[in-house]
């Protein structure tokens, strides 16, 4: 990506502010081969049949929903039995509180981002409070304590250290510009743009989804023989 189109990027993150994250088109996307980059944070197998890319903001309802209800379950049976690699990747659809979010997961470090980034899902009331009352910072401070994020100097660091901010904009391209994201969360699926509607609200839904995928991938193999 360029200079200019990395700030470009890097503006849109900062303007999106308070879209309904529910807001979705049932338009496929780009379709294509959806790489994982070394910037995403991964759990699973890389030899999984198959790959679940999120696309998700920390003060979604929806993303909450998917996190608390549904991701568990996926975990359980599915990622640590290594029929999914799972891939999650940062959409600030509400603006600077997501973005300063996502900035303190960063900055804690690969080790503990999802361990962080379950903290946010955790105090997504306070967070969406504090930013509308203007105590976002104290929030995310007490949050960053628990993670190794200890004085307001290391905080500051974090919040000023460009870098992350860059990642996000790549990240926030890409989604759109190769997949057509508008909402959160969103899902690419071996390749398949997938909204967060129908079956896949729930757990049953998406792992009769995934089998329906891994009874695919396993058709050829079988034919093989």
């Amino acid at each position: 990506m360029n200079l200019l189109s990395r700030r470009t990027a890097l503006a849109a993150v900062s303007a999106l502010m308070f879209v309904a994250c529910g807001q979705t088109d049932t338009t496929t996307g780009a379709g294509g081969v959806a790489a994982v980059s070394a910037a995403d944070h991964v759990k699973g197998s890389d030899s999984a049949p198959v790959t679940i890319i999120e696309y998700a903001s920390p003060t979604c309802p929806a993303c909450k929903y998917f996190h608390d209800s549904i991701l568990p379950q996926l975990e359980e049976n599915y990622v640590a039995t290594g029929k999914v690699k799972f891939v999650f990747r940062e959409y600030p659809v509400h603006g600077d509180v997501d973005v300063a979010a996502y900035v303190l997961a960063l900055c804690a470090g690969e080790d503990k981002y999802f361990t962080v980034l379950d903290d946010l899902f955790d105090n997504q009331s306070g967070l969406v409070d504090s930013a509308r009352s203007g105590v976002l910072k104290a929030t995310l401070q007490t949050i960053g304590k628990r993670h190794g994020i200890e004085t307001e100097a290391q905080f500051d660091a974090c919040m000023a250290n460009r870098a992350y901010r860059e990642v996000m904009a790549d990240k926030f391209q890409v989604a759109n510009d190769k997949w057509g994201v508008n909402s959160t969360p969103t899902f690419v699926i071996n390749g398949d743009l997938r909204v967060f509607e129908g079956d896949l609200r729930s757990y049953d839904g998406f792992a009769k989804y995934i089998d329906g995928l891994i009874g695919e991938t396993a058709a050829p193999e079988a034919a093989e023989q």
